[in-house]
């Protein structure tokens, strides 16, 4: 049975960037590429295809990254998030893209200041608390390289 949001996180869980990029768009690239062939690979024990989930990078202004299925989840890719301002500019375009996808993910990548992060897990419980949807979803994964 397809469970797009678990099987996105799964998915992203599994990853590993090709090599370290100086540039976020290159790992959204690298992620993409990925996502599109594990999402849309045999299932698991079994010879059977799955449904064919669309992946597709979004570049429309106030939309996430990556989108998967028809904005299910959308994925918003964050390189070197190390301040207080980067965390403030994501919680923004978070709160707006809440109206726009059933789930999302957040994927750090290069460095990430572990109070930055620490902020940015309580700014998303907030927007979690605050909102009108119970079964929204807002998950962080890590890829990044830990600074403190």
């Amino acid at each position: 049975m397809l469970n797009t949001f678990n099987d996105t996180l799964m998915a992203i869980n599994k990853w590993k960037p090709v090599q370290h990029y100086s540039d976020e768009h290159k790992y959204r690239d690298d992620l993409l590429k990925y996502i599109k062939k594990e999402l849309n690979s045999t299932a698991p024990y079994t010879y059977m295809p799955r449904e064919k989930i669309g992946v597709r990078l979004q570049e429309i202004t106030g939309l996430c990254d990556i989108t998967i299925a028809q904005r299910a989840v959308g994925i918003k890719m964050r390189m070197d998030l190390t301040e207080k301002s980067d965390v403030d500019k994501l919680i923004g375009q978070l709160v707006g893209y809440k109206s726009e996808y059933d789930d999302i993910i957040v994927v750090l990548v290069g460095k990430t200041d572990e109070k930055a992060y620490e902020y940015l897990k309580s700014q998303i419980s907030t927007i979690i608390d605050n909102s009108y949807s119970a079964k929204q979803r807002i998950k962080i994964i890590r890829k990044d390289i830990n600074i403190t």
